[in-house]
């Protein structure tokens, strides 16, 4: 498991407007985590140093779309997306993960009839993440992010949930 805190300063925030929304691609576990992560006191000792956690951002294997036309026959090529309770709109990415080349460019996926649009920070917040995650290797995905407007608490991996 690799856990990651980051505090970002003022030139580099991440920036959000918290919404009713809950788009996660599994919310379930998302949940699961957030209630280990409770019980060894990690969340309440962030939120102490850090601030409210105001969002959260999971980052899942996925396919990519069809509608996008892509057929990509490389075995070491695998495609991503992070997924956030804050934005309707998935992002996704194919990347070689060996040489850590894109292998597509970024595409969004709307989750529901709205169309939010993430910020440029989110696409590069998921790339630094995931590619941070792929360093832990295959294994440390799915990765968990814990957010506010300056920090970040980030889990990689389920390694987590086996321990229990």
């Amino acid at each position: 498991m690799l856990l990651l805190v980051y505090n970002r300063d003022q030139s580099n925030r991440l920036q959000f407007a918290r919404k009713e929304l809950v788009c996660l691609e599994n919310e379930a576990l998302f949940d699961e985590v957030e209630s280990e992560l409770k019980k060894y006191a990690s969340i309440q000792d962030f939120e102490e140093k850090y601030g409210k956690i105001t969002g959260r951002m999971m980052i899942t294997e996925t396919e990519i779309p069809e509608e996008l036309g892509i057929k990509i026959n490389d075995t070491d090529v695998h495609s991503f997306k992070a997924t956030f309770d804050f934005y309707n709109t998935a992002i996704g990415l194919a990347l070689n993960v060996k040489t850590r080349e894109a292998a597509t460019k970024f595409w969004l996926t709307p989750q529901d009839d709205r169309n939010d649009v993430p910020t440029d920070s989110w696409f590069e917040f998921f790339a630094m993440i995931l590619m941070e995650a792929l360093d832990e290797g295959m294994d440390s995905i799915p990765t968990f992010s814990f957010v506010n407007d300056s920090s970040d608490l980030t889990i990689s991996g389920l390694g987590l949930l086996e321990k229990k």
